[in-house]
């Protein structure tokens, strides 16, 4: 009984994990005379960019496969290669070229 006691723990460690600490992924987009900043969460399955004053979180969304699109359902950021744009409300605001 005694050895049972002093394994338990051990047993206990081993069933926890580390969280894993989360990846990010930088890309730079150019924009005509603006420069993008995309930071990809792999973990979230989100982006996350700074752009007119306004910092957007914008989550994966469903699209063909070679394209990849993030939205907030108003902002819609889609990459597809090289290539990106930034829609707002329907309006194209950035068409982009990966740097």
């Amino acid at each position: 009984m005694k050895k049972m006691m002093m394994l338990l723990p051990l047993f206990g460690l081993a069933a926890c994990s580390m969280p894993q600490p989360t990846q990010y992924q930088y890309s730079q987009y150019q924009c005509g005379e603006e420069l993008l900043a995309i930071t990809y969460d792999a973990q979230a399955d989100m982006v996350q960019f700074p752009y007119a004053g306004v910092y957007y979180k914008l989550g994966r969304i469903e699209s063909p496969k070679e394209t990849a699109s993030y939205s907030d359902g108003v902002t819609t950021f889609s990459q597809q290669g090289k290539p990106a744009t930034l829609i707002k409300s329907g309006v194209t605001q950035l068409t982009c070229e990966l740097k």
